[in-house]
């Protein structure tokens, strides 16, 4: 089959992005045939060398430009667009911004171009943290305790406000934003301001949650294969200090990066609570492509943390324990979007244009003109 790989963006995690889109080529150009798809501020573009991380590292790296139509990918030659590539499938590796949001999902359902990610609703939930948090408590699902601030209060004004309604220490966030990036844990007032300052540099709203101290976080995730919800197994992160930030997950060496637990060694009881919570999460979002799902479990207790419609390496690591390769876990996202364009959508026919156009005619006949 052949497939397109749409990484890149214009996010502030795009160059994580490129790498989980160069894990997902490697994963898939052994059953399928591969068309690159980088995803820039400019537009689209299909590198030469698409799965090495040099061609990224500079303006010099040659790219196609490429166009997205209802009938596939185009280029332009001699100022006529010309088809390229006809891709049954976009898999899709955009983290954060526009490529996480549902925007780029609104667009590929525009062009009927069927993807491996949640919906443009469930996209737009999942990128959200204060819609998340709403869409948890809807679940009956615990999470931190939090509130949510808009651009129309100022910093102090926050500040105080968070401290007195959630006590301390805080936890703030950019509202859509993932990697951990303007991320902050506050131990008091001033830090907090500080920290709101930083998180409204990426966005206008801002999340702040009473942060755990003792605690540990655990993640699943959770995909469709064969029609039927696949729960993978639990990891649990092993850090150094109470969160980890872009730096600590992604440039730190190999020796300093956390490590990964998987399965997670936590109560057998814990690790079913965290599944079904994943799963429940799932569906609600409307069991669409891969989701990851991070979880705290402090004090004998499972909270939910956040949602990753697009996660890191689409998860592939988490269903290893379950025999699937990261190839099985594309194959199985691309199976999904496929099926799901076939799926019947019901027309509904009017006469109302017709009825319209007779009562025109009629109503300009009785007036002694006709159009």
């Amino acid at each position: 089959m052949l497939v397109a790989v749409l990484y890149g963006g214009d996010s502030c995690e795009k160059e994580v992005s490129v790498i989980t889109g160069i894990q997902v080529m490697n994963a898939l150009k052994a059953r399928h045939d591969v068309v690159p798809v980088y995803m820039t501020e400019e537009g689209f573009f299909s590198p030469k060398d698409a799965c090495s991380v040099a061609t990224y590292l500079g303006k010099s790296a040659r790219r196609r430009r490429v166009y997205l139509t209802e009938r596939g990918l185009y280029r332009k030659r001699a100022g006529l667009l010309v088809p390229f590539a006809r891709p049954e499938c976009v898999v899709v590796c955009t983290h954060g911004g526009s490529g996480e949001n549902g925007e780029v999902q609104g667009l590929l359902s525009v062009l009927r171009l069927p993807y491996t990610c949640a919906s443009v609703e469930g996209s737009a939930i999942g990128m959200n943290k204060v819609l998340s948090k709403r869409l948890f408590d809807s679940l009956g699902l615990r999470s931190a305790r939090w509130r949510s601030y808009h651009v129309s209060m100022t910093d102090d004004e926050i500040a105080d406000d968070a401290v007195a309604a959630l006590g301390l220490p805080l936890c703030v966030k950019p509202c859509r934003q993932g990697s951990s990036i303007g991320v902050a844990v506050c131990r008091d007032r001033d830090a907090v301001k500080e920290a709101v300052a930083v998180a409204r540099c990426f966005d206008d709203d801002v999340l702040i949650e009473r942060a755990f101290v003792d605690f540990e976080e655990v993640n699943c995730a959770c995909l469709t294969r064969g029609g039927e919800v696949v729960v993978s197994e639990t990891e649990r992160i092993v850090p150094w200090h109470e969160m980890l930030d872009y730096e600590d997950k992604y440039l730190r060496g190999a020796k300093d990066t956390p490590g990964r637990e998987c399965p997670a060694k936590i109560a057998s009881a814990l690790s079913d609570e965290i599944k079904a919570a994943a799963e429940k999460i799932y569906r609600a979002l409307g069991a669409r492509g891969v989701v990851r799902v991070d979880f705290f479990v402090a004090d004998g207790s499972v909270y939910v943390g956040e949602v990753n419609t697009v996660p890191g390496s689409l998860a592939a690591y988490l269903f290893k324990p379950l025999g699937m390769s990261a190839a099985d876990v594309a194959d199985a996202l691309i199976e999904q979007a496929v099926a799901s364009k076939d799926e019947k959508k019901y027309k509904f026919d009017s006469p109302l244009l017709f009825q319209y156009l007779n009562a025109s005619s009629n109503a300009c006949k009785i007036a002694g003109k006709i159009i």
